[in-house]
């Protein structure tokens, strides 16, 4: 059986999890910043409101996670406009479906916050970010990918 995937916004407890994903190879490649430094940005990102740390995980711990910040723009009538990036998962069979659930998580809550657009950025494992947001309806746009508004 497989085990269930759960995504969610991340907290306090979450951080050493979050810093051994971007520490992987897959990521920083070991360049991540220590626990007490990533400490600072870390409480930073919890306490601001359009700013949002997502993590999937199992029992088993954190599988993946990815950065969501909510743009207030004055153009487009004061509309938002969704940026996500760093996503980055476990080296395991199942990353596709952690990127895909991850992602999904991301553009509903940028749905719910009424963003006009959502920009998908990534510098890690960018074949399964193109696979996972493809299946979301993102489309190619220059070196992002781009979901409108429905």
């Amino acid at each position: 059986m497989t085990e269930s995937i759960i995504v969610r916004k991340a907290n306090n407890d979450d951080l050493d999890e979050i810093l051994s994903l971007i520490n992987s190879p897959l990521a920083d490649n070991g360049n991540a910043m220590e626990s007490r430094d990533g400490n600072t940005i870390y409480q930073s990102i919890l306490e601001d409101s359009n700013y949002f740390q997502i993590v999937a995980s199992s029992e088993q711990g954190l599988m993946g996670t990815l950065t969501l910040v909510i743009i207030v723009q004055m153009s487009h009538e004061g509309s938002s406009s969704a940026l996500i990036t760093d996503l980055i998962t476990q080296d395991s069979p199942r990353k596709k479906d952690i990127a895909f659930e991850l992602l999904k998580y991301a553009t509903e809550l940028a749905e719910e916050y009424g963003c006009y657009k959502t920009i998908l950025s990534g510098d890690y494992q960018k074949d399964i970010i193109s696979q996972a947001s493809i299946s979301l309806g993102f489309e190619k746009n220059s070196d992002c990918l781009l979901l409108m508004g429905k």
